[in-house]
């Protein structure tokens, strides 16, 4: 067997030919067909992150592997446009032996945290937890698939049936854009989700410079094998809720959801989803709605199948630990130790520390993050312990 050969490059140094090598090798395999494999969308994350790097792994002169990542400090990977990628790993040929932890070594690296794991070996997934995205399949037409789900969740539809009666006879216009090309509608939802951060704590990933200059770089995107979509519902002219998505050829993944509180009670975010599944069964384009995993009510309701996904964190090897990598390591291990709560604070800790370290690129914004972070840490292990002690 030839020896495999790996390079790291920036990504002004990929030329045009690596990179339609690159969409060969995605294009040849449907399990790439989510967005966030499109070369397209590595490649303007890239002119926003200085720290994207493109992996490359040839066997011969045939090139049988592509990995688009972020090299941060200490010698490990995070996914390419995290926090936002979904889905990630490498692009690898059908015909190569190649796993992921071979990969990161070639590159140099120890590792990746990851939070999208696509499955593509037992090795790489041996220490990840796998949950299921929920996949909705609508190419066998509307009238099938509401068929089929209405009759597993029967009190859903009948609910959303009411809901839908309540709308028409509350406003005069109940207006579904499948295509929202309005800046207002744009706006209102990223302030939404901004709100909704810092509602609950969470960190503001919208809040990066680079995250505002990628979303408008997407906006900009007119190509059908790879864009970004806005969807939305309007209530006599309001907002009431609207949901960004990125499509590939044959994929509509969820990413961007928000809605309004004032009209919470109508459901909005769930009529948003209903009917942009009814425009994708009846019009040319993506059959597959992809909402990602996690047990949100829309997400049970309409999906008719699941892919594994994981999330954990991926070694070059068994014990590729840095004495800077230790206290991570040790973290981990915590969580999998301790009991209830406190386990369950430590992981949702661990997930907000993630969620800076990936998106903040400059110091002081990573030194802000981890601060609130680790009051918000503090705050709930005290509540933890006092919890326990009575």
């Amino acid at each position: 067997m030839e020896k495999t050969r790996f390079r790291l490059l920036r990504f002004e140094s990929v030329t045009e030919d690596i990179w339609s090598q690159f969409h060969a090798l995605r294009d040849a395999r449907s399990r790439y067909d989510d967005p966030f494999f499109d070369p397209d969308y590595a490649r303007l994350v890239a002119r926003v992150r200085p720290d994207a790097r493109l992996g490359l792994a040839l066997e011969g002169d045939e090139l049988v592997g592509v990995w688009p990542i972020h090299r941060r400090p200490g010698a490990w990977a995070r996914p390419i446009g995290g926090p936002f990628s979904d889905w990630h790993g490498p692009v690898l040929s059908a015909g190569t032996d190649l796993n992921a932890h071979a990969f990161l070594r070639g590159i140099g690296v120890l590792g990746m945290s990851s939070f999208g794991w696509l499955p593509q070996d037992a090795e790489s997934e041996s220490r990840l937890t796998v949950a299921g995205a929920n996949m909705s399949d609508v190419s066998a037409g509307w009238d099938g698939f509401m068929g089929n789900q209405g009759e597993r969740w029967p009190k859903h539809f009948k609910k959303m049936r009411r809901l839908a009666r309540n709308m028409e006879r509350d406003f005069s216009e109940v207006e579904f854009r499948f295509d929202d090309q309005c800046d207002d509608t744009f706006s209102r939802l990223i302030f939404l989700k901004r709100e909704q951060f810092r509602r609950t704590g969470r960190h503001d990933v919208l809040g990066t410079r680079w995250a505002q200059q990628l979303l408008d770089a997407l906006r900009h995107q007119k190509d059908e094998r790879f864009r970004l979509r806005l969807v939305s519902l309007h209530l006599d002219g309001k907002h009431a809720a609207s949901e960004l998505v990125l499509q590939s050829r044959n994929v509509v993944h969820g990413w961007i959801t928000a809605y309004e509180a004032d009209y919470a009670q109508y459901s909005p975010g769930n009529f948003v989803v209903q009917h942009m599944l009814e425009g994708m069964a009846n019009r040319d384009g993506p059959k597959i709605y992809d909402a990602g995993p996690g047990l949100d009510h829309y997400k049970r309701h309409y999906s008719n199948f699941q892919l594994p996904v994981g999330s954990g964190v991926v070694r070059s090897k068994a014990l590729a630990i840095r004495p800077d990598r230790v206290l991570g390591y040790a973290w981990r291990t915590g969580e999998q130790t301790l009991d209830g709560r406190l386990s369950d604070v430590m992981k949702s800790a661990r997930r907000r520390l993630d969620q800076v370290c990936i998106s903040e690129i400059k110091p002081t914004g990573r030194l802000i993050g981890i601060g609130n972070s680790l009051r918000r840490t503090a705050a709930a292990l005290d509540l933890a312990d006092g919890t326990a002690s009575r």
